[in-house]
């Protein structure tokens, strides 16, 4: 069976929408999301394990493209920002483990119960819920930057007022270990879509990479990564190839999807 972890359909929003805002996001949702859009170039000609190690390598040595199986999430805008103050809390009231260690190990600030208000929000499309509500104000710090990136992802929800929700996410990523390819399906085209480029799911090995992510150290932090090895130490994930027009084999659009 081929994984099929991780996804993020972005689909077009018009800007005189005004949608409610989905201020939190499991985990699953998290785990789902991927970046889309970014392509590492292969050398022209056929596909095999030796071009594919190539590109993946280089698209797991970049934050951007690696598994959001690798970072830990906080939900809210993209950083600076200020975020609903319950969603830093445990449900006693204290200060979630995941966001104390991150302040621990130096990669956020955060000022508690900043003021009142309604939390940040970047994308003109979508508004806040909640106008009212206890904040606090998360920024990011010169060590945290080379280990962040933000994503949004919108999703259909047809109890929600204008059918979609917003999911926005800060993500922390360690440096992962590329472990090789496990296999990968014959290139084929779907003859039920309109995408001319052959396409190849890939299943390959991967693994944090502690000595290269200081703060991985930290329990808390380490137990946050959706990361499930086998006795090996490696865990699976599975990723979208795809032939360009140039016959070039890179990265497929939205690559942690299964496009067929």
């Amino acid at each position: 069976m081929m994984d099929r972890n991780e996804s993020n359909s972005d689909k077009p929003r018009g800007r005189t929408r005004r949608r409610r805002l989905v201020a939190g996001v499991a985990v699953a949702a998290i785990a789902a999301a991927a970046v889309a859009g970014v392509r590492y170039m292969s050398p022209p000609g056929g596909l095999d394990k030796r071009e594919i190690d190539e590109i993946l390598k280089a698209a797991l040595a970049d934050k951007n493209t690696a598994p959001t199986d690798a970072c830990v999430s906080l939900s809210g805008a993209e950083l600076p920002a200020d975020v609903t103050a319950a969603s830093l809390l445990r449900v006693d009231g204290t200060v979630r483990k995941d966001v104390q260690a991150l302040i621990n190990r130096g990669l956020i600030t955060v000022k508690f119960d900043a003021g009142k208000g309604k939390p940040t929000i970047r994308n003109p499309d979508y508004e806040a819920s909640d106008k009212h509500v206890r904040l606090s104000h998360i920024e990011l710090t010169a060590l945290g930057k080379p280990y962040y990136r933000y994503h949004e992802l919108e999703a259909t929800d047809p109890s929600s007022p204008g059918g979609s929700v917003l999911y926005m996410m800060n993500l922390f990523c360690a440096h992962v270990s590329y472990g090789g390819v496990e296999k990968f399906m014959t290139p084929s085209k779907n003859p039920f879509d309109d995408n001319p480029h052959l396409v190849t799911w890939v299943n390959f090995l991967w693994k944090p990479d502690k000595q290269a992510t200081p703060w991985l150290a930290d329990p808390d932090l380490l137990s946050a990564l959706s990361f499930f090895p086998e006795d090996d130490g490696w865990a699976h994930k599975g990723i979208l190839l795809e032939r360009d027009d140039n016959a070039h084999w890179a990265l497929g659009d939205n690559p942690y999807t299964i496009r067929w």
